[in-house]
């Protein structure tokens, strides 16, 4: 295999990873040895290792001398992992060739010119496919907020909990296992009030998922109900707790909150209240916001346009007539199958009541995938460029 035929595979790889690195750019990466591949690589998760280190891992002692064809210019700067320049210096590759530059002014070229000095080859090959494959990421670059990826369960009537309001359980053990994964590489969790009064949630990641940093559980409570005693509150000094509230929001209240552990951020209250706390987290460090409700914090964020990302797991579960609706506002009840047929990734029936959920969700990009007794319906709100 060439170069050219190895950077192609590497923007294969790349596709991989949309869906769970975002913010971050989709990359991939392949070490060449001569004509043969000895190693592949994509960026996996938001906060992961990058395509370079997961392809030269792969690699092994064979990365000394080989080439490095990569999507994008090799980043070199540390934030939440180490700089890829460094990792390809460490293996002793001898060539690294460059799908496109990184778009961001601050990185464009750095990261070549570093390689440069050391001694190695460089080539930009300005691949089509390549910039095709960043330019969400490239668009985003002077976004103040979070990227917002919005998920949840419902039922066949696009609900969320029977009338009376009483937590169910809608999804099965495999989504739940997802979620946990999807929590773990998140920088924090968002739930409206309403959901901690209604279900009282730990918005911890179990099971086997393990956290790629620390997380932060944000509850969004302009008029500071969230109650002192709730699992969010009382396990504050575990898992950091921010309840995002206005300025004028009751003083002794939240002096009730600070003293069992939380932190109460004030933000001034307006029009745009919710795009104001979404960018008062982004001054506190997070890029990547997981957001799981309740059916009025999704439906004010959709409406608002502040929803980037969406995962909804449709489940065969009935809540019956009067349920909540899972985003308020948002009528999803296209997923209601004919009688007699049940929910199957590949039946035409359950395809056709996700498209539907879909489009009314105005959702690009858009994948239907089984996990366990439940279909994954997962798209970008924002503009996503296909390959």
């Amino acid at each position: 295999m060439n170069e050219s035929e190895s950077l192609q595979l590497a923007e294969e790889l790349a596709v991989r990873g949309r869906g769970d690195v975002e913010p971050n750019p989709v990359v991939g990466a392949v070490v060449l040895s001569g004509d043969e591949v000895v190693g592949r690589g994509w960026h996996r998760a938001f906060g992961g290792a990058h395509a370079e280190v997961e392809a030269l891992l792969d690699a092994g002692d064979r990365a000394r001398g080989a080439t490095v064809c990569v999507t994008l210019e090799p980043c070199s700067t540390t934030g939440k992992t180490g700089a890829c320049t460094e990792a390809l210096l460490a293996a002793g590759v001898a060539r690294v060739v460059v799908g496109c530059l990184d778009p961001a002014p601050q990185h464009a070229g750095r990261g070549l010119e570093l390689l440069r000095q050391a001694g190695v080859s460089v080539e930009v090959v300005d691949s089509k496919v390549s910039a095709k494959l960043i330019a969400s990421f490239a668009e985003t670059l002077g976004r103040r907020r979070p990227h917002v990826f919005a998920k949840w369960a419902m039922s066949i009537e696009g609900a969320i909990a029977p009338k009376d309001r009483q937590p169910t359980k809608l999804s099965g053990p495999e989504a739940q296992a997802m979620v946990h994964d999807w929590r773990a590489s998140a920088d924090a969790i968002l739930v409206g009030v309403g959901t901690v009064l209604a279900d009282d949630p730990r918005l911890t990641v179990r099971g086997d998922a393990v956290s790629l940093r620390p997380l932060r559980r944000v509850i969004l409570d302009p008029h500071l109900r969230t109650p002192p005693a709730c699992t969010v509150v009382s396990t504050a000094l575990e898992t950091p707790t921010w309840v995002m509230t206005d300025e004028q929001a009751d003083e002794q209240a939240a002096e009730t909150l600070e003293q069992h552990g939380a932190c109460v951020l004030r933000v001034p209250s307006g029009p745009n209240w919710t795009e104001a706390v979404l960018d008062a987290l982004a001054l506190q460090g997070v890029r990547r916001l997981l957001v799981e409700g309740g059916s009025y914090t999704l439906g004010r964020l959709m409406e608002s346009g502040l929803v980037d990302q969406v995962a909804t797991f449709l489940t065969p579960v009935c809540l019956g007539p009067e349920a909540l609706p899972a985003v308020d506002g948002c009528p999803l009840s296209g997923l209601t199958l004919p009688d007699g047929e049940s929910l199957s990734g590949t039946a035409p029936a359950t395809q056709a009541a996700a498209r539907r959920v879909a489009e009314r969700l105005r959702l690009q990009d858009v994948r239907v995938d089984q996990v366990g007794g439940d279909i994954l319906l997962r798209g970008f709100r924002t503009t996503v460029s296909s390959v």
